[in-house]
């Protein structure tokens, strides 16, 4: 299913799950050859839709009418298999295999007398990060307040402060832009949830100041493992005393210079595309490549995202957490252009803060902060100020 309306999806949801062998879901911004190319490889029998560019899509209304307990319904219950997609930040997205129960272990099941939570949604619901918001809000007795994808961050936010939301989730590079508008002051919130992409000390010091009496707690996650562990101590990184005992029902170790988690449950890919298989002992190689200094292990960047600069590996959110670091910068993203001296070059994109005059001075300023700061493979050949940073779907920097 590829469904724009997020309340049409979750009545789907509903209707669906325990009466149809498998749900692909499958985000409405994909393009219609794309979704009719994953269902195919998903084995998917019928495609439901409310968008008007799949023609072979039945609509919304006509599958709700099938549903169990409908005059005519024929459909028998059976165990339904959930497949999501992964973000697809650096190639394209593989499909993975949840069930309901997977997806909603981690799900805080309402108290009595507990203080109903109210979540915003700015993910994708058809992702594992918005299918997370959306089944801790409704099975955690609380409420969601939706956004429409078109509207504004400015505008997004404005209706979450008159809705009073109190819990919201987003990438670290959708925290910098809401930071940016002036309507991030209208939220009152009691809980901060980070994930997809690394939370680096600047962003975590910058959402403390804003919200200092909200509960902040970045999360490692993938579509592939489900909710990993959370950090909930304000700090970057997580303790290296984990490496020894974790939290929860997992275990972690880094071998050759990646994260390796063994979960107590795995979810397997679907379709054509192949899973990586976890080792001999039963860890799953994220591809996150960590470095453990002092009493913490901090994320350096994807093992697969790697720049060679003159031979030397970089990692370009290594740079972007150099350049974030500073008061001028509000967002960073840094790429590789081909060089035929070097083989690559780096590029940086910057966002600036407001009120800030000379551009070439701020460059120049950057640039002597990167060098302090970075071996001289990792400084940018060239920094662009630019309005803002392009985004995929998942609202993660888009890195291909």
């Amino acid at each position: 299913m590829s469904v724009e309306d997020v309340g049409a999806l979750i009545q789907l949801l509903v209707a669906c799950d325990g009466h149809c062998e498998a749900l692909l879901l499958l985000s409405g911004s994909l393009p219609a050859d794309d979704v009719e190319s994953l269902a195919q490889e998903a084995r998917i029998d019928m495609i439901v839709s409310d968008r008007t560019d799949l023609h072979s899509a039945r609509p919304v209304s006509e599958v709700l009418e099938m549903a169990p307990g409908q005059p005519g319904s024929s459909i028998t219950p059976c165990k339904t298999e959930w497949i999501m997609t992964t973000s697809g930040t650096t190639g394209r997205p593989k499909m993975i295999s949840h069930t309901l129960e997977s997806l909603s272990r981690t799900v805080s099941r309402p108290t009595e007398g507990a203080q109903q939570n109210i979540w915003g949604l700015v993910y994708d619901p058809t992702r594992f990060a918005g299918m997370q918001v959306v089944l801790q809000s409704l099975l955690g007795g609380g409420v969601l307040v939706v956004s429409s994808p078109q509207d504004s961050m400015g505008q997004r936010l404005a209706l979450f402060g008159n809705e009073g939301i109190t819990h919201l989730s987003a990438t670290p590079t959708l925290w910098r832009r809401f930071l940016m508008q002036p309507e991030i002051s209208s939220l009152a919130l009691r809980q901060i949830t980070l994930g997809g992409e690394i939370a680096d000390q600047t962003i975590l010091d910058a959402l403390h100041r804003q919200f200092s009496d909200a509960r902040i707690v970045h999360i490692y996650a993938s579509t592939e493992l489900g909710v990993g562990f959370s950090v909930k101590d304000l700090r970057e990184g997580f303790p290296a005393a984990w490496l020894d005992q974790a939290p929860g029902s997992i275990a972690m170790r880094i071998t050759e210079g990646t994260l390796r988690i063994k979960a107590a449950t795995t979810s397997a890919a679907s379709g054509a595309e192949q899973q990586m298989a976890p080792d001999d002992d039963g860890y799953l190689d994220t591809q996150d490549t960590v470095e453990k200094i002092g009493g913490r292990v901090l994320f350096r960047g994807r093992d697969n995202g790697t720049v060679n600069i003159g031979g030397v590996k970089i990692y370009p959110e290594t740079v972007e957490q150099i350049l974030n670091a500073r008061p001028e910068v509000m967002i960073s993203h840094v790429f590789s252009k081909k060089n035929p001296f070097s083989g690559n070059i780096l590029i940086a994109e910057v966002v600036i803060s407001p009120g800030i005059d000379n551009e070439a001075d701020l460059k120049t300023d950057l640039l002597r902060h990167c060098r302090d700061k970075l071996p001289k493979e990792a400084v940018p050949a060239l920094i662009r100020v630019v309005p803002d940073i392009i985004l995929n779907p998942a609202g993660k920097v888009r890195r291909s």
